[in-house]
């Protein structure tokens, strides 16, 4: 039995899923947020938890150094696989256990490609160079990376169904349209679908255009925006939009983190290293502060509160 752990907040972190179940591996898998992971392998080393597996896979995401160090000084540092993509994990190349590559001559990795080339490598597995397959994962690597070819539209396409179904529907449809179709397509239902999703989608971005609120951090002007959705897409439009006006966008989605996306010369990820967070240098993130919400609530909702 492997466990798989991944990121809970886009196509790169269910793919894995959906590649582990055409290979027919025998798995559980959990999906984490960026302020979650760690924690989670801490608590369960101090316990016999990984006993229960014989091998742990971790993919789009990384975990800290102490957590690194933490892992090759347990009894289980034998099963540990890690495959990320993000510069702020470069150090994690330091450790056997883990593989961090965010480029190779300009063609950009996320981690479904490196623990695709995984799974190819060690796995007699036929289904995996399907055409079907093969399209998928560079549809999912492009959306990840913002590295488009003439499948833009497609790998967008790809994105909206992800965020329309949601992880479980989204894993249980693709793994079965995967195994059973040679060549990938929209169905017409999908095409139905996505006609609806992507007016919805242009509207939605549109609308966020009057509700920025641009602010001075750290000798950044940057421009805050509260949304869920639509993360990438949106945080290039405003950044064209406030070209003049702010050096990169913050999007704040109170049910997951924050997020930061940039088209000029700006390494962000530098900035998010700040505050706990890290990522590429044109599209990061940091974790929400613990008890956020609370705080909020408290603010609108204290009977003290003379304002």
């Amino acid at each position: 039995m492997k466990l798989l752990l991944s990121h809970v907040a886009d196509l790169d972190g269910v793919t894995p899923v959906i590649l582990s179940n055409l290979v027919g591996l025998d798995f559980e898998y959990e999906l984490f947020d960026l302020n979650e992971l760690n924690e989670f392998i801490s608590n369960k080393l101090d316990t016999n938890y990984f006993d229960n597996y014989d091998e742990i896979i971790i993919t789009d995401l990384s975990v800290s150094k102490n957590v690194a160090d933490k892992i090759v000084d347990s009894i289980y540092k034998d099963k540990f696989r890690l495959f990320d993509h993000h510069e702020s994990a470069m150090y994690l190349n330091d450790y056997e256990f883990a593989h961090v590559c965010e480029s190779i001559n300009g063609y950009k990795e996320c981690g479904t490609t490196l623990y695709y080339n995984y799974l190819i490598k060690n796995y007699d597995s036929d289904i995996l160079k399907k055409e079907s397959v093969v399209t998928f994962v560079e549809l999912v690597r492009e959306c990840d990376t913002w590295q488009f070819t003439d499948l833009k539209n497609e790998a967008l396409d790809l994105n909206s169904l992800h965020a329309f179904f949601g992880n479980d529907t989204f894993i249980d449809n693709y793994t079965d349209f995967l195994k059973n179709n040679n060549s990938f397509y929209y169905t017409k239902m999908e095409n139905t679908i996505l006609k609806s999703l992507n007016l919805k989608k242009q509207e939605y971005i549109e609308s966020m255009k009057d509700k920025v609120i641009i602010k001075k951090v750290n000798n950044y002007n940057i421009g805050f925006v509260f949304a869920e959705l639509y993360r990438s897409e949106l945080g290039h439009y405003i950044c064209e939009q406030y070209m003049d006006k702010i050096d990169f966008v913050c999007i704040i989605n109170l049910n997951y983190h924050i997020s930061f996306r940039g088209i000029k010369d700006i390494e962000i990820n530098k900035f998010a290293e700040i505050y706990g967070g890290g990522g590429h240098p044109k599209a990061c993130a940091m974790p929400l502060p613990g008890g956020l919400k609370e705080v909020i609530i408290d603010y609108l909702f204290d009977d003290n509160d003379n304002r």
